[in-house]
C-alpha cells in the first residue's frame, strides 16, 4: 500500500512540474528512470 500511495504522490507531483513549466520533453525522461526503480523494487520484494 506505501508503494501505491508513492507512486501516486510521484505521478501528481512530476504531472504539476510538467504543467508548470511545459517540459513535458524533460519529465518522460524522470518517467523511465521512475519506472525502472518501481520494476527493481518489484523484483527485489518478490525474491
Amino acid at each position: 500500500m506505501k508503494k501505491l500511495f508513492v507512486t501516486i504522490a510521484a505521478a501528481a507531483l512530476y504531472l504539476l512540474v510538467s504543467i508548470a513549466t511545459g517540459w513535458w520533453a524533460v519529465t518522460w525522461i524522470i518517467w523511465v528512470f521512475y519506472f525502472v526503480y518501481i520494476i527493481a523494487q518489484v523484483y527485489k520484494d518478490h525474491q
